[in-house]
């Protein structure tokens, strides 16, 4: 069991009761979910300002756990309210610069092309058959942004659909890194 706020920040589709985002949060009630107006249709303001009232119902500074599109908005939340982070555990970040980009999230996109390192903990757990980030890619996006970087080889966008449903490696490199940040034992 983690004794820390976690704010849980899905990607497109809101991540499916299978999905180890969903798995992790059914075990800890205590975890809140980021909840933008739609998982389907992403406008980045609305997924921002949804981070930002899950990070106040976590009532002090919250480890942002965060999957694919919503590795994009937990960085620019990080990177604008530091007081309200603790760390950020981002797994299968995308590209944002890739010509494959969906061209419907470009403002993910352009809001995350002008941030430096986050001025706080960051992680990302990257895949070499990521099919939203190529995996010589990888290392420059966690080095802009300050995450270092965990590359778990040949396992797809870590999701459901890559056979990672609870995905128990994950949740112990997510206690790891919150051990690391808060020194507990």
């Amino acid at each position: 069991m983690l004794d820390a706020a976690v704010v849980v920040v899905p990607g497109l589709g809101g991540s499916s009761p299978g999905h180890w985002q969903s798995i992790w949060q059914a075990e800890h009630p205590s975890w809140v979910r980021s909840a933008p107006t739609s998982w389907d249709e992403p406008v980045f303001d609305d997924w921002d300002r949804a981070v930002g009232a899950a990070a106040a119902t976590a009532g002090e500074p919250a480890f942002l756990v965060a999957h694919s599109l919503g590795c994009l908005t937990a960085l620019a939340f990080a990177a604008r309210s530091p007081d309200l982070v603790r760390g950020v555990f981002l797994v299968a970040p995308p590209d944002p610069d890739a010509p494959s980009f969906p061209s419907e999230v470009l403002r993910f996109a352009t809001v995350t092309a002008a941030l430096g390192p986050v001025p706080t903990p960051t992680v990302a757990v990257t895949s070499t058959t990521d099919p939203y980030c190529a995996a010589h890619r990888a290392p420059e996006i966690c080095r802009r942004w300050g995450a270092r970087r965990i590359d778990i080889g040949d396992a797809g966008h870590i999701n459901v659909l890559s056979g990672h449903g609870p995905w128990p490696e994950g949740r112990e490199m997510l206690r790891a890194f919150v051990h690391e940040v808060t020194g507990q034992r």
